[in-house]
Protein backbone atom coordinates (compact mmCIF):
# COMPACT_ATOMS: atom_id res chain seq x y z
CA UNK A 1 0.00 0.00 0.00
CA UNK A 2 1.28 3.27 -1.04
CA UNK A 3 2.05 5.76 1.67
CA UNK A 4 0.40 10.01 1.23
CA UNK A 5 2.89 12.47 -0.01
CA UNK A 6 4.35 14.82 2.02
CA UNK A 7 1.96 17.18 0.11
CA UNK A 8 -0.83 14.70 0.55
CA UNK A 9 -0.70 14.66 4.46
CA UNK A 10 -0.16 18.50 4.53
CA UNK A 11 -2.95 19.23 2.64
CA UNK A 12 -5.19 16.70 4.63
CA UNK A 13 -3.77 18.92 8.05
CA UNK A 14 -4.93 22.17 6.54
CA UNK A 15 -8.20 20.75 5.80
CA UNK A 16 -9.06 18.69 9.48
CA UNK A 17 -7.21 21.79 11.30
CA UNK A 18 -8.30 24.96 9.60
CA UNK A 19 -9.96 26.07 12.51
CA UNK A 20 -7.41 25.48 14.81
CA UNK A 21 -5.26 27.23 12.48
CA UNK A 22 -7.12 30.59 11.59
CA UNK A 23 -7.35 30.52 15.38
CA UNK A 24 -3.86 30.45 16.40
CA UNK A 25 -2.78 32.73 12.92
CA UNK A 26 -5.56 35.45 14.41
CA UNK A 27 -4.18 35.54 17.58
CA UNK A 28 -0.67 35.93 16.63
CA UNK A 29 -1.40 38.28 14.10
CA UNK A 30 -3.27 40.74 16.77
CA UNK A 31 -0.35 40.39 18.69
CA UNK A 32 2.53 41.33 15.67
CA UNK A 33 -0.05 44.35 14.66
CA UNK A 34 -1.34 46.06 17.71
CA UNK A 35 -4.94 46.50 18.19
CA UNK A 36 -5.19 50.02 16.31
CA UNK A 37 -3.54 48.34 12.83
CA UNK A 38 -5.70 45.05 13.39
CA UNK A 39 -8.64 47.06 13.63
CA UNK A 40 -8.30 48.79 10.13
CA UNK A 41 -9.21 45.24 8.70
CA UNK A 42 -13.09 44.00 9.85
CA UNK A 43 -13.09 40.86 11.53
CA UNK A 44 -15.33 39.01 8.69
CA UNK A 45 -13.23 40.36 5.96
CA UNK A 46 -10.02 39.07 8.13
CA UNK A 47 -11.15 35.66 8.29
CA UNK A 48 -12.52 35.50 4.32
CA UNK A 49 -8.80 36.70 3.46
CA UNK A 50 -7.60 33.80 5.98
CA UNK A 51 -9.60 31.14 4.52
CA UNK A 52 -8.83 31.86 0.77
CA UNK A 53 -5.13 31.78 1.94
CA UNK A 54 -5.52 28.34 3.30
CA UNK A 55 -7.41 27.17 0.29
CA UNK A 56 -5.03 28.53 -1.88
CA UNK A 57 -2.43 26.64 0.28
CA UNK A 58 -4.66 23.69 -0.01
CA UNK A 59 -4.82 23.86 -3.74
CA UNK A 60 -1.04 25.07 -4.28
CA UNK A 61 -0.66 21.28 -2.41
CA UNK A 62 -2.58 19.29 -4.68
CA UNK A 63 -0.81 20.54 -7.59
CA UNK A 64 2.78 21.21 -6.44
CA UNK A 65 5.08 22.65 -9.18
CA UNK A 66 5.25 26.17 -6.91
CA UNK A 67 4.70 28.26 -9.86
CA UNK A 68 1.40 29.63 -8.50
CA UNK A 69 3.19 33.22 -8.55
CA UNK A 70 3.14 33.11 -12.55
CA UNK A 71 0.03 31.67 -12.50
CA UNK A 72 -2.62 34.94 -12.06
CA UNK A 73 -5.83 33.09 -12.04
CA UNK A 74 -4.73 30.12 -9.44
CA UNK A 75 -6.41 30.70 -6.07
CA UNK A 76 -2.99 31.03 -3.82
CA UNK A 77 -1.81 33.71 -5.89
CA UNK A 78 -5.71 35.85 -6.41
CA UNK A 79 -5.56 35.14 -2.45
CA UNK A 80 -1.97 37.17 -2.32
CA UNK A 81 -2.47 39.36 -4.41
CA UNK A 82 -6.47 40.31 -3.35
CA UNK A 83 -4.84 40.57 0.49
CA UNK A 84 -1.73 42.82 -1.10
CA UNK A 85 -4.45 45.36 -2.75
CA UNK A 86 -6.56 45.79 0.66
CA UNK A 87 -3.42 46.98 2.71
CA UNK A 88 -1.73 48.93 0.10
CA UNK A 89 -5.18 51.01 -0.67
CA UNK A 90 -5.32 50.98 3.51
CA UNK A 91 -1.88 52.84 3.45
CA UNK A 92 -0.36 49.39 5.29
CA UNK A 93 3.62 49.56 5.58
CA UNK A 94 5.31 46.70 3.28
CA UNK A 95 6.31 45.10 7.13
CA UNK A 96 2.45 45.19 8.46
CA UNK A 97 1.42 43.72 5.10
CA UNK A 98 4.11 40.90 5.24
CA UNK A 99 3.23 39.81 8.64
CA UNK A 100 -0.13 38.51 7.11
CA UNK A 101 1.86 35.54 5.99
CA UNK A 102 4.21 35.52 8.13
CA UNK A 103 2.41 34.79 11.04
CA UNK A 104 0.22 32.52 8.82
CA UNK A 105 3.40 30.37 8.38
CA UNK A 106 3.98 30.53 12.11
CA UNK A 107 0.33 29.03 12.63
CA UNK A 108 1.13 26.16 10.35
CA UNK A 109 4.38 24.92 11.52
CA UNK A 110 2.96 25.37 15.49
CA UNK A 111 -0.19 23.03 13.72
CA UNK A 112 2.09 20.93 12.36
CA UNK A 113 4.70 20.01 15.09
CA UNK A 114 1.37 18.53 16.90
CA UNK A 115 0.47 16.56 14.08
CA UNK A 116 0.80 13.07 14.40
CA UNK A 117 0.20 11.34 11.41
CA UNK A 118 3.27 13.74 9.91
CA UNK A 119 5.05 12.89 13.29
CA UNK A 120 8.16 10.62 11.18
CA UNK A 121 8.66 12.82 8.58
CA UNK A 122 8.31 15.94 10.09
CA UNK A 123 11.67 17.37 8.75
CA UNK A 124 10.66 17.32 5.65
CA UNK A 125 7.49 18.41 6.09
CA UNK A 126 8.23 21.83 7.74
CA UNK A 127 11.12 22.44 5.18
CA UNK A 128 7.73 22.10 2.51
CA UNK A 129 5.74 23.84 4.55
CA UNK A 130 8.52 26.70 4.80
CA UNK A 131 9.68 26.63 1.30
CA UNK A 132 5.84 26.97 0.22
CA UNK A 133 5.07 30.25 2.48
CA UNK A 134 8.54 31.77 1.56
CA UNK A 135 7.11 31.65 -2.09
CA UNK A 136 4.28 32.85 -0.54
CA UNK A 137 6.17 35.86 0.82
CA UNK A 138 7.96 37.05 -2.32
CA UNK A 139 4.53 36.64 -4.44
CA UNK A 140 2.90 39.01 -1.48
CA UNK A 141 6.04 41.62 -1.41
CA UNK A 142 5.48 42.28 -5.70
CA UNK A 143 1.95 42.16 -5.66
CA UNK A 144 1.88 44.80 -2.75
CA UNK A 145 4.55 46.96 -4.40
CA UNK A 146 2.32 46.65 -7.89
CA UNK A 147 -0.51 47.72 -5.60
CA UNK A 148 1.25 50.15 -4.08
CA UNK A 149 2.39 51.96 -7.30
CA UNK A 150 -1.19 52.10 -8.39
CA UNK A 151 -2.17 53.21 -5.67
CA UNK A 152 0.43 56.24 -5.78
CA UNK A 153 -0.17 56.98 -9.69
CA UNK A 154 -3.89 57.04 -8.98
CA UNK A 155 -3.12 59.49 -5.85
CA UNK A 156 -0.96 61.69 -7.67
CA UNK A 157 -3.53 62.02 -10.77
CA UNK A 158 -6.39 63.38 -8.32
CA UNK A 159 -3.79 65.96 -6.97
CA UNK A 160 -3.25 67.13 -10.49
CA UNK A 161 -7.06 67.10 -11.19
CA UNK A 162 -7.67 69.41 -7.85
CA UNK A 163 -4.11 71.36 -8.42
CA UNK A 164 -5.78 72.97 -11.39
CA UNK A 165 -8.91 74.85 -11.17
CA UNK A 166 -9.76 77.53 -13.55
CA UNK A 167 -12.19 80.32 -11.77
CA UNK A 168 -14.41 82.63 -12.47
CA UNK A 169 -13.22 86.02 -11.12
CA UNK A 170 -15.48 88.07 -12.95
CA UNK A 171 -17.94 88.25 -15.92
CA UNK A 172 -15.94 87.16 -19.22
CA UNK A 173 -12.60 87.28 -16.69
CA UNK A 174 -10.88 83.71 -15.80
CA UNK A 175 -8.29 82.88 -13.56
CA UNK A 176 -5.64 79.59 -13.65
CA UNK A 177 -3.54 79.59 -10.58
CA UNK A 178 -0.16 77.35 -11.07
CA UNK A 179 0.90 75.84 -7.59
CA UNK A 180 3.41 72.97 -7.97
CA UNK A 181 5.90 71.75 -10.59
CA UNK A 182 4.88 71.73 -14.31
CA UNK A 183 6.39 68.98 -16.20
CA UNK A 184 5.12 67.73 -19.53
CA UNK A 185 2.27 65.77 -18.29
CA UNK A 186 0.80 68.22 -15.91
CA UNK A 187 1.45 71.17 -18.87
CA UNK A 188 -0.84 69.03 -21.44
CA UNK A 189 -3.51 69.12 -18.27
CA UNK A 190 -3.58 72.39 -17.64
CA UNK A 191 -4.06 73.32 -21.29
CA UNK A 192 -6.72 71.11 -21.81
CA UNK A 193 -8.48 72.81 -18.58
CA UNK A 194 -7.89 75.73 -19.47
CA UNK A 195 -9.08 75.82 -23.05
CA UNK A 196 -11.94 74.02 -22.23
CA UNK A 197 -12.82 76.78 -19.90
CA UNK A 198 -12.45 79.62 -22.60
CA UNK A 199 -14.63 77.55 -24.96
CA UNK A 200 -17.28 77.15 -22.50
CA UNK A 201 -17.22 80.86 -21.33
CA UNK A 202 -16.24 82.54 -24.13
CA UNK A 203 -13.71 84.69 -21.64
CA UNK A 204 -12.32 87.74 -23.01
CA UNK A 205 -8.91 88.01 -20.52
CA UNK A 206 -7.24 85.05 -18.55
CA UNK A 207 -4.61 85.54 -16.12
CA UNK A 208 -2.33 82.93 -15.62
CA UNK A 209 -1.38 83.07 -11.81
CA UNK A 210 2.34 81.20 -11.63
CA UNK A 211 3.11 82.81 -7.95
CA UNK A 212 3.46 79.01 -6.46
CA UNK A 213 5.46 77.54 -9.28
CA UNK A 214 8.76 76.75 -7.33
CA UNK A 215 11.08 76.80 -10.54
CA UNK A 216 11.18 78.84 -13.33
CA UNK A 217 13.27 77.53 -15.98
CA UNK A 218 12.88 77.38 -19.81
CA UNK A 219 11.03 74.34 -20.08
CA UNK A 220 8.12 75.80 -17.59
CA UNK A 221 8.24 78.99 -19.29
CA UNK A 222 7.94 76.99 -22.87
CA UNK A 223 5.08 75.09 -21.69
CA UNK A 224 3.56 78.15 -20.40
CA UNK A 225 4.26 80.19 -23.67
CA UNK A 226 2.67 77.03 -25.71
CA UNK A 227 -0.90 77.71 -23.38
CA UNK A 228 -1.02 80.86 -24.08
CA UNK A 229 -0.62 80.79 -27.54
CA UNK A 230 -3.22 77.86 -27.87
CA UNK A 231 -6.24 80.29 -25.59
CA UNK A 232 -5.39 83.33 -27.42
CA UNK A 233 -6.38 81.69 -30.64
CA UNK A 234 -9.40 81.04 -28.94
CA UNK A 235 -9.92 84.97 -28.70
CA UNK A 236 -9.01 85.79 -24.94
CA UNK A 237 -6.29 87.66 -23.85
CA UNK A 238 -3.91 86.88 -21.63
CA UNK A 239 -2.27 88.11 -18.78
CA UNK A 240 0.58 86.53 -16.84
CA UNK A 241 1.06 87.46 -12.64
CA UNK A 242 2.90 86.54 -9.98
CA UNK A 243 6.38 87.34 -11.42
CA UNK A 244 7.94 88.06 -8.57
CA UNK A 245 11.85 89.91 -8.83
CA UNK A 246 14.30 86.56 -8.70
CA UNK A 247 11.69 84.81 -11.61
CA UNK A 248 12.39 87.76 -13.34
CA UNK A 249 16.05 87.93 -12.84
CA UNK A 250 15.63 84.30 -14.11
CA UNK A 251 14.01 84.54 -17.02
CA UNK A 252 16.10 87.52 -18.02
CA UNK A 253 19.39 85.20 -17.55
CA UNK A 254 17.64 82.44 -19.71
CA UNK A 255 16.61 84.24 -22.30
CA UNK A 256 13.17 83.58 -21.56
CA UNK A 257 10.88 86.01 -24.43
CA UNK A 258 7.53 87.14 -22.62
CA UNK A 259 7.19 90.38 -24.40
CA UNK A 260 4.43 89.67 -26.12
CA UNK A 261 2.82 88.84 -22.91
CA UNK A 262 1.19 91.48 -20.43
CA UNK A 263 2.82 90.37 -17.28
CA UNK A 264 1.94 92.04 -13.38
CA UNK A 265 3.71 91.28 -10.52
CA UNK A 266 0.99 90.77 -8.03
CA UNK A 267 -2.97 88.86 -9.04
CA UNK A 268 -4.22 92.61 -7.73
CA UNK A 269 -2.37 94.12 -10.08
CA UNK A 270 -2.92 91.54 -12.74
CA UNK A 271 -7.16 92.18 -11.73
CA UNK A 272 -7.12 95.80 -12.42
CA UNK A 273 -5.12 95.33 -15.82
CA UNK A 274 -8.18 92.63 -16.86
CA UNK A 275 -10.61 94.88 -15.83
CA UNK A 276 -9.29 98.14 -17.59
CA UNK A 277 -8.85 95.65 -20.65
CA UNK A 278 -12.49 94.74 -20.94
CA UNK A 279 -13.70 98.41 -19.85
CA UNK A 280 -14.66 98.21 -16.19
CA UNK A 281 -13.35 99.46 -13.64
CA UNK A 282 -13.68 99.37 -9.55
CA UNK A 283 -15.24 102.32 -7.98
CA UNK A 284 -15.53 103.17 -4.33
CA UNK A 285 -19.22 103.89 -2.67
CA UNK A 286 -19.35 106.45 0.09
CA UNK A 287 -20.47 104.70 2.92
CA UNK A 288 -23.64 106.07 4.79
Amino acid sequence: MNMPTIDAQLAAMLRGAAADISRNWHDRLRKATGKHLHSLTPETELNAEMAALLSGLDAALDNPDDRFGSDTGHPLAAALRTASQVRAARGSTPEESLLFVQTCKEALIDTLHGHAPLRESLLAATLRLEGLMDRCVLVLANAFMAAREDVIQRQTESLREVSTPVITLWDSILLLPLVGVVDSVRAQQISERLLEAIGASEAEVTLIDVTGVPVMDTSVARHILKTVAAAEMLGTRVILTGISPSTAQTMVKLAIDLSNVPTRGSLKAGMALALTMTGRRITAVASS
